[in-house]
């Protein structure tokens, strides 16, 4: 009897209450979750690799069909603290090459494609490491032809103070299908010489002190109700949030991770929430990230307000190039310096070029401006002799007079010291060697400027003939030389050179002796 009562009056109660309820209110919304220790977020944006920024990295493009591959990375301007950085970065171009050359059996060789290649911009393509790996290998700006290859592609994720980072990715693929993609990202402090991948911004246990704070997140990104507590989880949950903090990129929000597709744990298992389809960025907050973190990540925590600091680029020319890596072209000009040679030094300057230029001696006292110009901005000077005579009818004696009295006069004036000669008109003896007493640069590649060819003719000739290791021969005492200067650098560095001096072309110190008309090799 009694509980009959009490289930009437339960009914009764309830009938009043649903006759009171208040009428229903359009601005109410439910109240929201609590932040938690870390939260979803978006991808942190890459960084433009132009603008004040560009002064401070060297990029590198390169491209071989034959090996089946396209490159793209950054290096950092040379020094004591660039150097572990600058070789963690050549590591993964290096061994992507060596993947093809394995692949392909072909050996690797630098390459010049034909003109129209494309090759001029070599920045890191924004967002192009975060691209579905069958689009970097569709995309021929950047991927191997017909995608079967394998695509080097970088993006810079952090410039903060003296750090940099960079992300690097490697996409292979065969028969049109993607065979191999990772990722990798490297950090430098260009002011201790340190360079780290990204897990190494986090001390041992942070995976562990992090993961019930990502599996809450998750959970909430699913959709999932539940407030209890989430566990630190098994094996597999903390192997993937360790794999994850490879991926780290600092931001504004603190330190940024990215889990895989496929994230799943007991927790959410027990929710029915399915193992992740999509990357799910993880923000970490500056303040928990703090005791997590290691010494390198603590610094770069406390600068991430700051502009970047790093050194800046020397000139072009006075940089090692590596001529076996890249495909290197030396522009040479011959019997200046003239009046027309500060428009073709503009132009070298406009596109971060180098160049050798073989002067007259009777010419340094009357352009010795010019010519220290060249030495403050990174060209190689070198010497045309004193007043241009054909060399073998000369006297040993005199021959010795033409390259020593143009040797001082040269060196005076652009404060370089001169090594080598060009004979002109490419003439010589195996006697006018010995009493010029240095060795004799010449060309295997003729533009023919002095002949008088309209600019189309010109260019043409100095763009199309030159291969990796070649020396152009052109002239800075031609109107239509220094016209078209700007149009044959541009169209060489379309085709994948860098334009280099002729010390560099031979690896920074040129042959004792002997006559070369292109690099070895």
């Amino acid at each position: 009897m009694r509980a009959r009562r009490a289930l009437v009056l339960g009914a009764t109660a309830a009938l009043v209450l649903t006759a009171c309820a208040p009428a229903s209110r359009e601005d109410w919304t439910p109240p929201s979750w609590q932040q938690g220790m870390v939260h979803t977020t978006e991808p942190v944006d890459e960084i433009e690799a132009s603008g004040p920024l560009a002064p401070a990295l060297l990029p590198i493009r390169l491209r071989n069909d034959e090996l089946g591959i396209q490159a793209r990375v950054t290096l950092l301007p040379e020094g004591p603290t660039t150097t572990t950085f600058n070789a963690a970065v050549e590591q993964h171009l290096r061994g992507a090459i060596d993947g093809r050359v394995a692949a392909s059996g072909v050996a690797y060789a630098p390459s010049a494609p034909p003109a129209g290649a494309g090759l001029g911009d070599r920045r890191c393509t924004l967002e192009s490491t975060r691209r579905p790996a069958a689009d970097l290998l569709a995309d021929s700006a950047l991927g191997p032809a017909g995608g079967m290859g394998t695509a080097v592609v970088c993006g810079i994720v952090l410039a903060t103070g003296p750090f940099l980072g960079e992300r690097l990715r490697v996409v292979t693929g065969e028969e049109g299908t993607v065979v191999s993609d990772s990722t990798a990202i490297v950090y430098a402090d260009v002011l201790t010489g340190e360079a780290i991948a990204a897990d190494g911004l986090w001390a041992g246990g942070a995976a562990e002190a992090l993961s019930a704070g990502i599996v809450e997140s998750v959970r909430r990104e699913a959709g999932a109700l539940s407030q209890r507590p989430a566990s630190a989880g098994d094996e597999g949950q903390l192997a993937a949030i360790r794999a994850a903090l490879s991926s780290t990129v600092p931001s504004a929000e603190g330190f940024v991770i990215t889990l895989a597709p496929g994230f799943v744990s007991p927790d959410l298992a027990a929710l029915g929430v399915p193992p992740t389809t999509e990357p799910i960025s993880i923000a970490v907050p500056p303040n928990v990230a703090a005791p997590l973190v290691s010494p390198f990540g603590a610094r770069v925590l406390a600068t991430l307000a700051e502009p970047y600091a790093g050194p800046l680029a020397a000139p072009a020319g006075d940089r090692t190039i590596d001529c076996a890596l890249v495909p290197c072209v030396a522009l040479t000009y011959d019997d200046g310096p003239s009046g027309l040679t500060p428009a073709i030094l503009d132009e070298l300057s406009a596109r971060d070029g180098a160049a050798t230029f073989f002067a007259m001696g009777e010419n340094a006292r009357g352009h010795a401006e010019t010519l220290a110009r060249m030495t403050r901005e990174g060209h190689e000077v070198e010497g045309h002799t004193w007043n241009h005579p054909h060399l073998p009818r000369l006297t040993p004696r005199e021959v010795a007079a033409q390259i020593q009295d143009s040797t001082r006069a040269l060196e005076a004036a652009s404060g370089q010291r001169i090594t080598a000669f060009r004979p002109p008109y490419g003439e010589f003896t195996p006697e006018v060697l010995a009493a010029a007493g240095m060795p004799a640069i010449l060309w295997d590649v003729d533009a023919l400027d002095w002949q008088g060819p309209s600019d189309d003719v010109l260019t043409g000739r100095a763009v199309t003939q030159p291969r990796p290791g070649s020396i152009v021969l052109l002239h800075d005492i031609h109107e239509r030389t220094a016209r078209t200067a700007g149009a044959v650098m541009d169209g060489l560095l379309d085709r994948g050179f860098v334009l280099v001096t002729v010390r560099q072309l031979f690896g920074g110190e040129l042959p004792a002796s002997g006559a070369w008309r292109r690099a070895p090799g």
